[in-house]
């Protein structure tokens, strides 16, 4: 795991460019699972009580 620690000004700027790159490397990843990857992803998540916010499109 890695850690950011950032104390300035504009620590919530940061904080929200250093997740959003963080969702974009997961996108990345998820991206490359074939159908039954992703499905079992989907099934986890929903599995532990964890909501998805939104879902553009999936096809099997």
């Amino acid at each position: 795991m890695i850690a950011v620690i950032h104390r300035g000004e504009k620590f919530k700027e940061v904080m929200e460019q250093f997740q959003q790159k963080q969702a974009g490397f997961i996108a990345q990843e998820i991206r490359c699972f074939d159908a039954e990857t992703l499905y079992c992803l989907l099934e986890m998540i929903r599995g532990n009580g964890h909501k998805l916010v939104h879902i553009t499109g999936m096809a099997v």
